[in-house]
């Protein structure tokens, strides 16, 4: 990150990626409506908006999950945080401090998965998906990596 970066960055954004248990484990982000005057329409990223200013990161990726965007019902303390970085806004010209989570999803509530907001929710299964945001396909690629580490490992 560059120098002095909370300086640089005059907004926060706490998002959620969801990983299903089991063999089968998978990485869901939300497929963003494809309108015009959005950042990244038609693309993949996770779950999530703006910090408020009397939120942590945590308590804005848990609302946007749970109270806005999906019907998931799980505490805010199933939230991990997996990364924070700064990424540049192209759509408001401005950097912007991330704060990525993730939290589980067991099958069963993958299949009753609802989302409001956006087109939906789509499987990310390498960082190469045209689909998913440029800038998050460094964040995805580790996370894929260590789960068929993990995966391999038996763990």
């Amino acid at each position: 990150m560059p120098p002095g970066h909370r300086m640089i960055a005059k907004h926060a954004y706490a998002g959620v990626f969801l990983v299903t248990d089991g063999d089968g484990r998978r990485v869901i982000g939300q497929l963003r409506d494809n309108v015009p005057g959005i950042d990244n329409p038609g693309r993949i990223g996770p779950f999530g908006g703006a910090v408020q200013p009397h939120e942590t990161p945590r308590d804005a990726a848990w609302r946007e999950l749970v109270e806005e965007e999906t019907n998931l019902r799980l505490g805010p303390e199933k939230l991990r945080l997996y990364a924070s970085d700064l990424a540049w806004r192209p759509l408001t010209g401005e950097w912007e401090h991330r704060h990525i989570f993730l939290a589980p999803l067991s099958p069963h509530e993958l299949a009753a998965l609802e989302v409001y907001e956006g087109r939906g929710w789509a499987t990310i299964a390498q960082a190469q998906d045209p689909r998913l945001i440029d800038s998050y396909r460094p964040l995805i690629a580790t996370l894929l990596e260590n789960m068929s580490t993990a995966r391999a490992d038996g763990t």
